[in-house]
């Protein structure tokens, strides 16, 4: 049996292309990974390659694959940090474990890493042996895939690690899932002296808040099992931003289905204070009910973000009330000479002066009771 150590059996990998999506397999997702972030973010693009080359039956079996990755997809200008992340890299393990069956496997990657020049591009060429290969290219229909432009932007190996682990169950429509804590802070990799505080504070915290900036996924959890006061088990909950965009309109919308009409006049106002409309148009919007309704459903969409890239929120609410075509209603004299403006038929503009940044219809409504 060929193991794939002989040099002489050799598949170079194809011109780099980076892809926008990576693809590997669910038991690389769940190993133990020893990659420092920089390291990680090699390990991205080979697996940018190696997947895709998987996808398009560019594998061949009892071959060593050499691939090159540009110093550029990793920085613009410190090489030295590029050079010494490679350097390190050739040492690095993945690490299997069964506890059930007590078995385990240890796996360098990388047995060859060295810096080249291909077609007048530095780049870092990395031999994996053909026995490795399988570990990194046998996707099946049990595979991990995700943006690989947000994986190279995480700075937080644990951030990396979570976003490979919350992938694989949110493209499969799993919104939920369930680790030992144990099991998560060996594939995390997490010092052995870390308390549960600790991982949670240094580990899933740290995830937790670059996958909500930059992933736009709102990742929480909660302890599923405990043994005696000790949490043994977690239960995490994956949502994206347009779900929990969509959770805040449900939530306006079942505080407006509570409300009375003069209740919900009453917290027109405060809210059409935060768009850049005349006295008349706020007249007019308050004063007929399908305008009103409109203007709560669009107003909830924008403040919690369902509407992206929205420059002009005043003129975008406008249009989508129909009135942006519509003029100023003419002044009437009343009979004592003096002019008048139809005002809203169902409430006068309360004496609440809101500043700072949109708000919610819950936020509103609450410093509105609190006054």
């Amino acid at each position: 049996m060929n193991s794939g150590n002989d040099p002489s059996q050799l598949l170079i990998s194809p011109i780099f292309n980076k892809r926008p999506t990576n693809y590997q397999p669910n038991l690389f997702t769940e190993s133990r990974q020893e990659f420092t972030e920089l390291e990680k973010k090699i390990v991205t693009l080979v697996i940018n390659q190696i997947g895709h080359m998987a996808l398009k039956g560019e594998i061949k079996l009892g071959l060593n694959i050499k691939f090159h990755i540009p110093y550029t997809e990793l920085t613009k200008q410190r090489y030295d940090q590029i050079s010494a992340a490679a350097e390190s890299l050739q040492s690095k393990r993945l690490m299997y474990r069964n506890s059930e069956v007590e078995s385990f496997d240890f796996i360098t990657p990388f047995p060859r890493v060295r810096s080249q020049i291909v077609n007048g591009k530095k780049v870092i060429e990395l031999t994996m042996f053909a026995e490795v290969v399988p570990h990194f290219a046998e996707l099946g229909q049990r595979y991990t895939k995700y943006d690989i432009d947000i994986m190279l932007s995480l700075s937080s190996v644990y951030a990396q690690r979570m976003f490979e682990i919350v992938s694989m169950f949110y493209h499969r429509g799993q919104y939920q899932f369930r680790y030992s804590v144990e099991e998560l802070r060996r594939m995390l990799n997490c010092p052995e002296s870390y308390r549960y505080v600790e991982f949670k504070i240094n580990a899933l915290e740290v995830a937790q808040r670059e996958l909500l900036h930059k992933a736009n996924l709102f990742l929480d959890w909660e302890p599923s099992k405990k043994e005696g006061k000790r949490i043994v088990e977690l239960l995490f909950t994956i949502k994206s931003d347009r779900q929990l965009a969509q959770e805040g309109i449900e939530q306006d919308r079942k505080t407006l289905q509570g409300m009375t009409i003069h209740e919900a006049v009453q917290l027109a106002w405060p809210l059409l204070a935060k768009y850049k409309l005349t006295k008349w148009q706020k007249n007019l919007i308050t004063s007929q009910f399908e305008l009103l309704d409109t203007f709560y459903r669009i107003h909830s969409e924008l403040t919690n973000g369902l509407r992206k890239g929205i420059k002009n929120p005043t003129a975008y609410l406008v249009k989508s009330l129909g009135i942006d075509q519509a003029k100023e209603p003419k002044q009437q004299k009343t009979t004592g000479g003096q002019q008048s403006v139809q005002p809203s038929i169902l409430a006068p503009a309360p004496p609440i002066v809101s500043r700072g940044q949109t708000q919610s219809i819950s936020s509103i409504l609450s410093s509105m009771m609190s006054e």
